[in-house]
Parts: structure tokens; sequence; C-alpha cells
């Protein structure tokens, strides 16, 4: 029976529940889709990223991923339950879903990614001074400004650190600028990353994208008219000119 209820991507870590509530389908990238009844939908928090997708947005995503090719081998059961080999024909509208899939899909494993790695250089630092960071800052600056400032947070930390005030001010503007540069750099290559994948036009130019920026190699045909692969002499076999290392290269 085809799927009648809508489809959840979404890395399964950020929300496990999802796992009980719904039917896992399969995975791309790292996240994992679900067919989820309506009734859970309500339930997910709002801090959780994923995607929506219809039943057939699902069903031609995955089964189209990446594809290229006009015309493909197809199988199916005849009443008897022989199966036939055919071919069948993959018109615009399958691109379309399948490249509209994948752009959303690979858009949110960016985000996710990028999220991680927010979270990572966030834990560089401790929950007291997150919380005092602005106080810390506002006084830094201020005693710069006027050394006759009234810092009273900065004053104590300064000398539990072992440093003048002046050291410990001049060091606090100093900290600030490598942490915002850090975050701003990170927000900078995901949005340039998002860009790539919105630029994608087809699914040659997508499947491109996932080569050079996850190590998912293309398919061995568009490897070929990509010259990124060759046909060994004798055995036919299809061979990389260079090797593909999985992984993420951003």
């Amino acid at each position: 029976m085809a799927n009648t209820n809508d489809v959840i991507v979404l890395d399964l870590e950020r929300f496990p529940k999802v796992g009980e509530w719904g039917t896992y389908l399969g995975s791309q990238l790292g996240l994992q889709f679900y067919e989820l009844d309506d009734s859970y939908w309500g339930y997910i928090p709002r801090e959780v990223h994923y995607v929506r997708l219809s039943p057939n947005d699902a069903d031609f995503g995955s089964r189209y991923w990446g594809e290229i090719r006009g015309e493909r081998s197809a199988y199916g059961e005849n009443e008897e339950g022989t199966t036939n080999k055919g071919r069948e024909t993959i018109d615009e509208t399958k691109f379309d879903i399948s490249l509209r899939v994948m752009k959303q899909v690979t858009t949110l494993a960016i985000q996710e990614i990028f999220e991680k790695r927010e979270t990572l250089l966030s834990t560089k630092y401790s929950h007291l001074e997150m919380e005092t960071w602005a106080d810390q800052l506002a006084e830094a600056k201020a005693y710069i400004a006027d050394n006759t400032a009234e810092v009273k947070l900065i004053n104590r930390l300064a000398e539990v650190n072992g440093l003048t005030l002046d050291s410990f001010a001049a060091k606090i503007v100093e900290k600030d600028t490598e942490w915002k540069t850090k975050w701003y750099d990170l927000a900078v290559k995901e949005q340039e990353m998002i860009t790539k994948v919105k630029a994608c036009k087809n699914n040659r130019d997508a499947n491109v994208f996932l080569e050079d920026y996850f190590g998912i190699e293309m398919p061995n045909y568009q490897c070929l008219e990509y010259n990124r692969c060759y046909e060994e002499e004798g055995t036919g076999l299809i061979l990389r000119k260079e090797a593909v290392v999985s992984g993420i290269k951003f």
C-alpha cells in the first residue's frame, strides 16, 4: 500500500521520539526519513530542524535521487507473481521533484553540520563565562575608555587570574574579537554552502556538489560524462581518475 502520510526528514539524534512514532523509510546524508502520522507533527519541538515532504515528493525524491538518465530499467510483477523487466521513461516532473528534494535534504544536512560546529565552539567556554560575558566585555570597554570607570566584575576576575586590570581588560576585548571571528566564519561558510546548493539547476549539478563536498560518488555514467572516470581497456571496468574520499569537505 502506498504511503499516505507526510514524511519527516531529520537528524534523529535531535529528537529520537520520531523513531518511536514513525515508520523508518531510509536515510540520506546522515538524515533519517520517517513516515509520520498527522497527529504527531504538532508535538515536534520548535528547535528541532526538519524537512516535511508530501508522500509523492518523498517517493519520487527517494526513487530518483541523483538520477540523470531519461530512461532506466524497471521491474514489476505480473498477476502470477513473475518478475518482469522493462524500461521506465523518467519525465521532467520526476526530475524536478527529485532535485527539489535533494536541495531540501542537502540544505538541512548542511545546517545540522554547522549547528554542531556552533555547539562545539560554545562548549569551549563555561556556562558562567558565557552568562557573564556581556558584562565582562562592557566593563572592559568602559575601563579601556576611562580607567576610572567602576568595574566590579573584571576587577575581581583580573585579581583571580593574577593580571593587572589593564591587561585583563585588553585580553577580554581580544578574546571577544577572536570568538566573534570564529562565529562569523561559521555563518559565512554555512551560507556559502547553502548558496551552492540553491544554484544547482539539475540532478547533475547536485551530484557534482555531493561528490565535491560530501565525498559521495556520482554515478559511473555521469563520472564518464564529466571525464572524472575512464573505461579500462580490455575489462570494461569504470575506474576513477582520482579517488573520492568520503566525508565532509567543508
